[in-house]
């Protein structure tokens, strides 16, 4: 049995309880909040020691596995103090709020005797899971672009709900950093990091209310030939499922969480039998990243244990952070990987 602790009692912390619930091999034995109500609300309710320091709660010798559900900018600090206190680290997005903090992480995991991964749940969505089996099978041919769109609604309401949304120094960016870096690991993912990036960020909407950006475009570059243009943006009216599309000349494939499309034919409508319920733009593959995360702990045989993301989940955060970068220079950005 592998003993979870949950740092941080916010929002997605009942996505990743109620998949620890499920799963055998795990249990849920302790949460940590430094809101010493929230904190306690939700032991009582999964009835968890509760540790309002999170010092105590690494400290304790019942606990084998973390969870890190907490403010972008504490990522960083909690990892490296997870790892030397000798547990296995699950981190929500981002892995850390600049490329320099992350490249410290991947040095510290590859030291490490323990095993890391960030919540990049989609991966584990069925849609996604068939594509990557078609990509390995060798059923396209090679790649002529691809697009990603991310159009959600995130009015002042929703960052008015934490004082550290909405600010460079604690979130760390805006639409980029926090709602589409999922759809950007899908890009290193299924294909490779683009080796160099140009775009611009506004914010408009909430340019009164907000540091960071509500939206974004962006043009990279794989291999200096394959164009790949993003677009992101808060300012929609509601959250659809971000799409990505993949144009490999006589094959265009279009992406979701839960569809497949190959020339405008459905492939896979996945109908999800994940148990744990969350918000449908987040995707749902939660459970299925964690029973992947304890199945690597203990040994067990799992055909997804390439599907978690590790070292590699700094590809993402480039990305997002030549944005940003580029932005400011006003010129192309190379994207250069520094730790494997």
């Amino acid at each position: 049995m592998i003993n979870f602790g949950l740092i941080g009692c916010g929002n997605i912390s009942r996505v990743h309880a109620e998949a620890l619930k499920v799963i055998d091999e795990a249990c849920l034995v302790a949460v940590c909040d430094i809101d010493e109500r929230k904190g306690k609300q939700l032991a009582t309710e999964y009835q968890t020691d509760f540790y309002q320091d999170y010092q105590d709660l690494l400290a304790s010798k019942n606990i084998d596995a973390i969870i890190i559900a907490t403010p972008h900018y504490l990522h960083k600090e909690m990892t490296l103090q997870g790892l030397a206190a000798d547990k296995h680290v699950i981190c929500e997005k981002p892995m850390a709020i600049t490329v320099t903090e992350a490249e410290e992480i991947c040095r510290a995991v590859q030291l490490s005797k323990k095993n890391y991964a960030v919540c990049y749940q989609n991966r584990f969505n069925p849609s996604f899971v068939k594509f990557k089996q078609l990509l390995l099978e060798g059923r396209f041919n090679l790649l002529k672009g691809l697009k990603c769109e991310v159009t959600w609604h995130r009015d002042l309401d929703y960052y008015r709900e934490a004082d550290w949304k909405g600010t460079w120094q604690e979130e760390g960016g805006g639409v980029l950093i926090n709602q589409a870096i999922h759809t950007l690991d899908v890009i290193s993912w299924f294909v490779k990091c683009p080796q160099k990036i140009k775009g611009k960020i506004m914010t408009s909407l909430l340019e009164n209310d907000i540091e960071v950006e509500d939206a974004a475009m962006a043009t990279a570059l794989i291999d200096e030939t394959v164009p790949v243009v993003i677009h992101a943006s808060n300012n929609y009216s509601s959250d659809p499922t971000p799409i990505v599309t993949f144009d490999f000349g006589k094959d265009i494939v279009r992406l979701s969480n839960k569809e497949l499309w190959i020339n405008n034919q459905n492939v896979l409508l996945a109908t999800d039998s994940d148990s744990v319920a969350a918000k449908d733009y987040w995707g749902n593959g939660h459970q299925r990243l964690i029973q992947t995360f304890v199945n690597k702990i203990t040994g067990a045989s799992d055909p997804y244990l390439s599907y978690l993301a590790s070292e590699d989940a700094i590809d993402s955060l480039m990305m997002v952070c030549g944005i940003y970068d580029s932005d400011r220079k006003n010129q192309w950005v190379e994207l250069i990987r520094n730790v494997y």
